[in-house]
């Protein structure tokens, strides 16, 4: 009898540590996904056509903007509209590029972005980076136009992000 509560014990004890080594390898793994929260502020140059400005409170996506309009689209919403841009964010680590995808309401000046992080085309630390990045936010002034926004999402650095 106690040679069957040893083995038992003992396979218990094996199944718990192999569970445990299964459960550690994905948060290894996901260590250099980080979580991003900021705030954001672009003001739009009608000549060159580009949004421009500065994202602070970021920490590593600290740093200056550029949204190059690519597209736009109706909606069923007479007063809203959707566009999309390509955002290039420069740091002193690299710069982070990406596709926007912007839903804009000209009535009240909100709107909400969806940016997909460009792994190929972004340098330095950002090179190989996945994610997303959502920016929420409202027209602040008409003249010159400027919108400020929260920033969040999460970016997900190729190997450990200490490039």
């Amino acid at each position: 009898m106690k040679v069957i509560n040893a083995q038992l014990l003992a396979s218990a004890a094996t199944i718990l540590a192999l569970g445990l080594l299964c459960l550690d390898r994905p948060a290894s793994a996901q260590s250099n996904c980080k979580d991003v929260k900021g705030n954001s502020m672009d003001v739009f140059n009608p000549v060159t056509g580009v949004f421009s400005g500065k994202i602070s409170n970021a920490g590593d996506l600290d740093g200056t903007t550029a949204e190059t309009f690519t597209g736009s689209a109706p909606t069923p919403a007479p007063t809203v509209f959707s566009f999309t841009a390509d955002f290039v964010l420069t740091t002193h680590d690299g710069q982070l590029k990406a596709s926007w995808v912007n839903l804009y309401d000209n009535a009240t000046g909100l709107f909400t972005v969806m940016a997909v992080i460009n792994p190929t085309t972004s340098t330095g630390r950002f090179a190989g980076a996945t994610g997303v990045l959502y920016s929420n936010g409202k027209t602040v002034s008409s003249a010159p136009f400027t919108v400020a926004a929260e920033l969040a999402g999460q970016i997900c650095y190729a190997g450990n992000g200490e490039n």
